[in-house]
């Protein structure tokens, strides 16, 4: 088999395995990329989120991270439900309606992995999603998927934005696509909507982001800055998703990889009423349970004395 006929085959596994989508990109040092981590640095627009400042020559080279690593393949998973929540008091994002997409998508990479032995019998690899160094969104354009979006997130034609980036890279050549060059063009919904402004074209201020303050920010309370923005989002945010464009019409892209758990039809009494043990026993396998039953208490204190402010 030549190049092409290889490449169109490990689609073909991923696909078969479960995947949306599956694209290649050759490696190369991210220059434009670094440069711009490095701005959002110096401007302190990162926040206390200190992994970003380390191993940045990494992230900019995936050649350094893993040696002899020729290629990129990135895998697109949709997160995006048949059903999402009712307009209740309390909101979660939805990414993390289902248990925490790290493994699961990892495990899903380890299986496409091994199909791969079946053209490579010497490959060398190594999978991630969101577990290593790696401009991600970067690589998935490159690999012919979707472009960045204003909100700073991937967005591909027929997914949208709701969808979670995996790859592998491994030490072969394979037949590679053409990036993606399509940008959002005059429309700016999710900067315009954004309630506390945290969003400017391509580019996140993550001291402002819901998302980082009610996941991320380890004090005990929430800004006093963030009264009347913070509506009922108890853990992260997904404003700016919701508003784009690309995202209207994704009921029928639902990933049998991810199945919605019991919590996201909870009610209030649900979420005020959690103990210790019945978070550990609920959210144990979910991103939710990373922060604990304490932050999400404060979280849902926050949004209630906002809302009686606002009465």
């Amino acid at each position: 088999m030549n190049l092409q006929d290889i490449s169109s085959k490990i689609k073909k596994y991923a696909l078969e395995i479960g995947f949306n989508d599956c694209g290649f990109a050759k490696v190369e040092e991210l220059t434009f990329n670094k440069q711009k981590l490095y701005f959002s640095i110096n401007n302190g627009y990162t926040a206390k989120l200190s992994f970003l400042s380390r191993n940045v020559d990494k992230r900019a080279n995936p050649a350094i991270l893993f040696e002899n690593a020729k290629t990129v393949i990135i895998v697109l998973a949709s997160y995006f439900p048949q059903k999402i929540q009712n307009e209740k008091k309390y909101k979660i994002s939805i990414y993390s309606y289902s248990n925490n997409y790290h493994n699961i998508i990892k495990n899903n990479l380890n299986k496409l992995f091994f199909k791969l032995k079946e053209v490579f019998p010497d490959v060398i690899g190594r999978v991630f999603c969101d577990t290593a160094p790696i401009f991600e969104k970067e690589w998935a354009k490159r690999a012919g998927l979707g472009w960045l979006g204003k909100n700073n997130l991937l967005i591909n034609e027929n997914l949208g934005t709701f969808v979670f980036i995996g790859g592998i890279l491994i030490d072969k050549e394979l037949y590679y696509d053409n990036a993606f060059e399509k940008t959002c063009g005059n429309c700016n919904l999710c900067i315009e909507s954004c309630p506390t402004k945290a969003l400017s074209p391509y580019l996140l201020d993550v001291n402002k982001c819901i998302s980082y303050i009610t996941i991320e920010n380890t004090n005990n309370k929430i800004p006093e800055s963030f009264k009347g923005k913070i509506k009922n989002e108890i853990y992260g945010c997904d404003i700016c998703q919701n508003v784009c464009p690309h995202n209207k019409k994704l009921n029928d892209r639902a990933n049998h990889f991810f199945k919605p758990n019991e919590y996201v039809n909870w009610n209030e009494e649900n979420w005020e009423n959690l103990n210790e043990e019945k978070f550990k026993s609920v959210f144990k396998d979910t991103a939710i349970v990373r922060i604990g039953l304490k932050k999400l208490k404060r979280n849902i204190e926050f949004v209630n004395r906002n809302n009686k402010l606002q009465q």
